[in-house]
């Protein structure tokens, strides 16, 4: 750990200040031989004394003590990093370093992870099971105090491993059960971690989350290509006239994507794994159709528009009792798509 030395720094601003030990005692209203202690090392200020000796010299706390938190962190990053390459083949000589690393930083939340991730490994590996309590004890801690959201995600799931092996299934499912529900995590765990009718549960949503995002994303890719192509951006080595076929070809990957999870047997609102899937599918349609009728394909183009609209009004039971609804967005997007002759 680096150390503390106060009277170093009291002694290194006083010199920079062009002061005497006299004169800084006298503004501080001390005695000198106070101030000499101080910066022999011999003695520490009172603490009631630190901030109007850092008052006195306009530097913050930190300053004072020369304290750097990026410093110490790149310090402890190094320590893990080092004891990285026998994370695998001695685990618990791994934790050892964190723990005795945790003696210099008490409470640091990256040694503490760190401490946790080497005995799950352990007993995932090994199967050893004696450290099941610290990392449920460690894990907890993290839980309550860390605002790091991504390490207190990780930590339960290593947290509800150790309960599982300890044969508390309900403890763990509750732990898992309290992961975000906006993230993908939480099923994923649950899926790997728990069994029977919960796994298959969260194996589904899971599922659910990671195709909603794959599709998504080629949506939002096809979109960027249509853009660009309207703005005439220059890209890497595409030419403008690439934009429209590179559109084209992430939308029918969504769309690929998504017709690949249809439901089996199924019409109408009954083939979606959950309500508003529809409106994807009927947009790849139609993003798919702007780009025919970019590409002066205008039959390709009146085909999607017709799949298109056959989705929108077959795909929701309520749409003939709310076909102005159903549409106005649907008519939407062919106006700003150059289709409006397409509107029905």
């Amino acid at each position: 750990m680096t150390n503390i030395n106060i009277g170093s720094k009291i002694r290194e601003l006083r010199k920079k200040k062009g002061i005497t030990q006299e004169a800084l005692a006298a503004a501080l209203w001390v005695s000198p031989q106070a101030v000499s202690k101080w910066e022999s090392g011999l003695t520490f200020p009172d603490l009631t004394m630190i901030p109007v000796i850092a008052g006195y010299f306009e530097i913050s706390l930190d300053a004072l003590f020369d304290y750097d938190i990026t410093e110490m962190k790149s310090n402890i990053q190094k320590i893990i990093d080092n004891a990285w390459e026998y994370f695998f083949s001695e685990p618990l000589r791994y934790a050892e370093t964190m723990k005795t690393t945790l003696k210099d930083y008490p409470g640091n939340e990256a040694l503490l992870t760190a401490l946790i991730e080497a005995y799950e490994y352990d007993l995932r590996e090994n199967g050893n099971t004696d450290h099941l309590d610290d990392i449920i004890e460690t894990a907890q801690k993290l839980i309550s105090e860390s605002n790091d959201f991504a390490r207190v995600c990780n930590v339960k799931e290593l947290q509800a491993a150790a309960y599982l092996k300890k044969n508390d299934y309900a403890k763990a499912k509750q732990v898992l059960e309290s992961l975000p529900e906006s993230v993908t995590l939480k099923n994923d765990a649950i899926a790997v971690h728990l069994k029977g009718r919960d796994q298959l549960n969260g194996a589904i949503l899971a599922r659910c989350n990671h195709l909603q995002g794959l599709y998504s994303a080629a949506m939002r890719e096809g979109d960027a290509w249509f853009r660009m192509h309207a703005y005439n951006v220059t890209f890497r080595d595409y030419a403008p006239a690439d934009y429209i076929p590179e559109a084209l070809k992430a939308y029918r990957k969504g769309l690929a994507v998504l017709e690949a999870f249809l439901l089996e047997g199924k019409s109408g609102q009954d083939r979606y794994l959950w309500d508003g899937m529809q409106t994807f599918h009927c947009g790849f349609y139609r993003c798919i159709a702007a780009c025919y009728k970019k590409l002066g394909q205008i039959e390709e183009c009146e085909k999607a528009i017709a799949e298109a609209y056959r989705i929108v009004s077959t795909s929701w039971k309520d749409f003939e009792k709310h076909r102005d609804r159903y549409m106005k967005p649907f008519h939407q997007y062919l106006k700003d798509y150059d289709l409006a002759e397409y509107i029905r």
